[in-house]
């Protein structure tokens, strides 16, 4: 079972798990700068523990000394914050705001920041950003750490969107991206130069289902002193994989998906893990170093010697989220923390339907392929049971395809009366979606095939309802779509 250490270099307003523990025993605590994943000594009783994945998700981040006596995060719905004085309005703007840290919602907010430190907590991390959507946490990020004739090297295996971030946006904005199979080593190698500034890839990749080799992922990328930076939404906020236990330094999320787990809210965040040597490469990434940007005259000296491993959140947050307007709304944040309470319970349901349903699916005549993690003869089970945390399963999506191809995926999205087609994943009800004419339809078919999207491919995210209900709408909709005449069969990938 995964243990959490809530202890944090963050500033006092940080919950630590000592305070934590002395919270929960309402006794007096003390701020502790970020150690190791040690256990802390309780004050009342001399012994030492660390709280599980499944209480962190409910008590990290909590206010250890709330104003009004609340139980939950609030929701501070205030675009901005008073000033007791001229300054006080002076020193939140000439410094890292100490005397007065709220000043304005789209820089940082009460709400907002708790949400942020339970995410930090979750994924390992030292500080977390975030923001409106999971694809304002990319860009964003992927802004931050490149400029005009700079590269970055990108999985194949990515969501639609991103691939369309790097491939469009970033490229009108003077960036090359370098799309490759990541777990290719050698070509990942091959792609690098003075000139690159990350190396992207997704803990899952979305829809292909590949895992990320991160390990020596991390080693090639610290080893020219540029981070890896992963997507890690398909892992559940930690649930499945840790990805800075292996060596990543920044950690994105779309928060839309599992953290919220209802399909109300959207929202995204960007964790940074200290493990970044920005000191070791500042020609490289002089944004945290020189005095150009907004944080160093905020600061009033050199950014990361002021900050140390919270200095590239800072920028992101001082420097680019406040300037494109990305910022996530406080009823947002609330209920994300509110969806975060419940994900170990609908994840280990989610993963049972999964391994259930895929297994079911597989002996059914009508289906052509299953692509699912849990099955030993997936091309990457291995590494599944190398980074995924022990006893959560192998993730609570799957794909597949029928033997009519695609028309007959169609008339089976048609036909159901409890799942539901849309284009999300990570809901409480399972969801069903069809990527060659949706999510990945700006691509072209060379790129699709290229990503693992086939025309006949559907993706299925399951829900928290009752496995014979979900196996009893496949059957009757499975009924209805053989009784359609296949016009063509479709790409397959083969039997997975």
């Amino acid at each position: 079972m995964t243990r959490i250490s809530l202890a944090n270099n963050r500033p006092s307003y940080f919950v630590n798990l000592k305070e934590l523990r002395n919270m929960i025993s309402r006794l007096e605590g003390d701020a502790n700068s970020r150690g190791s994943d040690t256990d802390q000594s309780s004050a009342s009783s001399g012994t030492t523990w660390n709280l599980h994945y499944d209480t962190a998700v409910i008590h990290a981040g909590l206010d250890k000394t709330p104003r009004h006596g609340e139980c939950t995060v609030p929701v501070f719905n205030s675009a901005s914050f008073k000033f007791p004085s001229s300054a006080a309005a002076d020193d939140a703007f000439s410094s890292v705001p100490d005397v007065q840290r709220w000043v304005y919602s789209r820089f940082e907010q009460p709400t907002n920041d708790a949400f942020e430190r339970r995410m930090a907590a979750l994924d390992d991390g030292v500080d977390a950003v975030s923001l409106a959507s999971g694809a304002a946490a990319t860009l964003t990020v992927a802004m931050s750490l490149a400029r005009v004739g700079d590269n970055v090297i990108v999985s194949n295996f990515t969501h639609g969107g991103t691939f369309h971030q790097f491939k469009l946006i970033m490229a009108q904005m003077g960036v090359e991206s370098r799309f490759c199979n990541t777990n290719d080593l050698e070509r990942v190698r091959s792609l690098l130069d003075e000139r690159t500034k990350f190396i992207f890839t997704e803990t899952i990749g979305n829809p292909k289902f590949s895992v990320a080799d991160l390990e020596p992922l991390a080693e090639i990328a610290h080893g020219v002193q540029i981070p890896l930076v992963v997507d890690a939404t398909f892992t559940a906020a930690g649930y499945f994989c840790q990805p800075a236990r292996w060596g990543a330094d920044i950690v994105i999320h779309s928060a839309t998906k599992w953290i919220g787990g209802h399909g109300t809210t959207l929202g995204g965040v960007a964790i940074e893990t200290g493990r970044s040597d920005w000191q070791s490469n500042v020609s490289r990434f002089p944004q945290l170093h020189g005095r150009e940007f907004g944080s160093d005259k905020i600061v009033g000296t050199n950014l990361y010697e002021a900050l140390g491993s919270r200095a590239y959140m800072q920028m992101l947050k001082w420097d680019f989220m406040r300037d494109t307007g990305a910022c996530l709304a406080a009823p947002s944040a609330q209920q994300l923390c509110i969806g975060l309470e419940t994900l170990p319970l609908r994840c280990e349901r989610q993963t049972q339907n999964a391994d259930q349903l895929a297994r079911w699916l597989r002996a059914h005549p009508r289906v052509a392929w299953v692509r699912y993690l849990g099955f030993e003869d997936h091309p990457d089970h291995a590494l599944a049971k190398k980074y995924f945390t022990p006893g959560h399963g192998f993730g609570s999506v799957l794909t597949f395809g029928l033997q009519g191809g695609a028309a007959e995926g169609f008339a089976l999205i048609d036909a159901f009366k409890l799942v539901t087609n849309t284009p999300n994943v990570g809901d409480a009800k399972t969801i069903i979606g069809h990527h060659w004419s949706t999510t990945h339809k700006q691509c072209s078919p060379e790129e699709m095939e290229n990503m693992g999207v086939y025309e006949d491919l559907l993706r299925l995210s399951l829900g928290i309802e009752h496995i014979s209900d979900i196996i009893r709408d496949f059957e009757q909709a499975l009924q209805c779509a053989s009784q359609v005449a296949s016009k063509h069969s479709g790409a397959s990938p083969g039997s997975l």
